[in-house]
């Protein structure tokens, strides 16, 4: 059985008490569902002195005409199953109803999914594992064993909900030390599976925003993973698109699990205008193809994972396609 170290706990029954708690506890983190910090603060990757407690701290889904707000504490199973999200937004339905189990998405949350530290083969493993190897550059070491050197950490950023959020073109509400802002989810990561986010120290994510889709929307999210009860994705494509009488009006597609940060498809506006038939589909499939490039912090082989990526574009085509002429 694996231990954690000790560590206070404080509880937070609001986002100004919050911060509050953690500008008064040095080395604190933040904690709302723990589902994936708990399991690293176990492994020896994180070792926090104090926890500060969200799930005090309400969440839930609001909406008008132009936008939906879904708050950062929201559960993942709220996510997949509010009328809202499903009528209005049901590519993020769909993705947060794929990660992980019926128990982790009871507690995961919204926010956590968005913020998930990035994952890798060398990382994600007990202390005495890590050690074993001499540690990598992400935790404790001076050497990524992924790409071979000790300047760059390819540890995948590998949440369900980021790719169909990017693709919606969604906008986070963050509040911290420094004030209130809002940050484009599109500006949130970099290329660094060491420090992939563009949050400064002691930000909190309040809520996510996002402007609801036009008529002629249609989308999806697929998955790829080992085992389809649990696993983190091996791959993820969220495809967002608006069709009109059968032509491209609007697409976007992103791609999750490969990099350190989610990977948009450049090039779509080439489409915009033309009919989404069988050679379109093999184009956009095709451009796909030569954008992914998977690394191999993650399991699945990556030359794999790339035909994967041209193979789940063309389904979510087909299937865009059958959607926008039913």
């Amino acid at each position: 059985m694996l231990r954690m170290d000790g560590f206070s706990y404080v509880h937070a029954a609001s986002w100004p008490e919050a911060l509050a708690l953690w500008s008064a506890h040095p080395e604190a983190m933040y904690v709302s569902g723990g589902t994936d910090l708990l399991p690293n603060v176990k492994h020896g990757l994180f070792k926090p002195r104090t926890l500060v407690g969200l799930s005090g701290i309400r969440g839930g889904v609001d909406a008008d005409s132009d936008r939906v707000v879904i708050g950062a504490t929201t559960c993942l199973d709220e996510v997949a199953s509010n009328p809202i999200i499903r009528a209005m937004l049901p590519p993020l339905a769909q993705a947060a109803a794929l990660v992980a189990s019926p128990q982790i998405r009871a507690m995961g949350t919204l926010g956590g999914n968005v913020l998930l530290d990035t994952r890798c083969l060398y990382y994600n493993q007990t202390e005495f594992w890590r050690r074993s190897l001499g540690y990598c550059l992400k935790a404790d070491g001076t050497w990524c064993h992924v790409v071979g050197g000790p300047k760059t950490c390819v540890a995948a950023q590998s949440s369900d909900t980021v790719p169909v959020l990017l693709a919606l073109n969604a906008v986070l509400r963050l509040i911290g030390p420094g004030g209130a802002r809002e940050l484009p989810i599109r500006d949130l990561f970099r290329f660094n599976g060491m420090d992939h986010l563009a949050i400064a120290k002691g930000e909190l994510l309040t809520d996510i925003v996002v402007p609801t889709p036009g008529p002629g929307f249609v989308g999806s999210y697929t998955k790829l993973r080992t085992r389809e009860s649990i696993d983190f994705p091996q791959l993820g494509l969220a495809l967002c698109a608006t069709l009109e009488g059968g032509t491209l009006r609007s697409i976007e597609l992103v791609l999750g699990a490969v990099n350190p940060q989610p990977k948009p498809i450049r090039g779509l506006e080439a489409f915009l205008g033309c009919s989404l038939d069988d050679a379109a589909i093999d184009a956009i499939a095709d451009l796909v193809f030569k954008q992914t490039r998977p690394q191999e912090s993650i399991a699945g082989d990556a030359p794999w994972r790339r035909q994967m990526a041209a193979v789940f574009t063309r389904r979510a085509l087909v299937a865009v396609r059958a959607a926008g002429a039913a």
